[in-house]
């Protein structure tokens, strides 16, 4: 806990810092938005870091989980915005996953990492947060290909030698720069589903297959979700 609080006081310190610096310069001090942007942007960097760490450890294969948001962060509450989600969705979210069974946080330096701080929840169920109600604030794509984005992590609900259940490798990425990994979680969506939209747009903060970190628009909801399903990823394309 000791550690805990130095880290946050040496952050908040090195914030003061930074707006200090600022106005020295002349500069105009970000504003909520853009420094909400640059704290996922370094969460989702030292996430990054963290896949690298787990590909190294594991012939290069990224990890199986039970649901998405089980590849790292804390257990979450399971809570929807008025009562506990439907077992059968808190189990294929992993929300319940304990801390020391999510694969991601031996990488890392703390689970924290998993919370976006503009992380206002949202999506279906209308979670309050996606951290509180399941663990972790960033969704990577699990299972199924879906969006035009190739799965990344094998679902364990799915029987092992599937296409479902078995996780991306290393050298099927053929084109990692525009690789999608994961993203904050409601991606690809627009609008109230978008934490950090400007003027609606279906921006979000997404960490790709060579590492680096970008913010990102995706078409609106409305073509998104014709997406769903079809047309199959495609390297060439914006995004895979």
């Amino acid at each position: 806990m000791k550690k805990y609080i130095f880290l946050n006081l040496t952050a908040l310190f090195s914030f003061f810092l930074a707006v200090c610096m600022f106005i020295s310069c002349g500069k105009p001090v970000p504003s909520s938005r853009e420094r909400k942007i640059a704290q996922s942007i370094n969460n989702q960097k030292q996430i990054g870091v963290g896949y690298v760490g787990y590909l190294g450890d594991h012939d290069g294969s990224f990890p199986r989980v039970a649901g998405p948001a089980s590849v790292g962060g804390k257990q979450g509450d399971g809570m929807g915005s008025k009562a506990k989600l439907p077992n059968l969705v808190a189990r294929l979210y992993g929300a319940k996953v304990p801390v020391n069974e999510r694969p991601l946080n031996e990488y890392v330096s703390d689970p924290r990492i998993f919370h976006d701080p503009a992380d206002t929840g949202g999506g279906v169920y209308a979670l309050p947060s996606y951290w509180e109600s399941l663990g972790n604030s960033y969704q990577p794509q699990a299972g199924d290909d879906m969006f035009r984005v190739k799965r990344v992590l094998g679902a364990k609900n799915e029987p092992a030698a599937s296409y479902e259940g078995t996780s991306l490798h290393e050298s099927e990425i053929i084109k990692p720069t525009n690789k999608i990994i994961q993203g904050d979680w409601n991606w690809p969506y627009d609008r109230a589903d978008a934490w950090h939209a400007k003027e609606g747009e279906a921006r979000h903060i997404m960490l790709y297959a060579d590492m680096h970190v970008s913010e990102f628009v995706f078409p609106p909801t409305t073509q998104m979700m014709k997406w769903q399903l079809q047309p199959p990823p495609d390297p060439s394309y914006k995004w895979w």
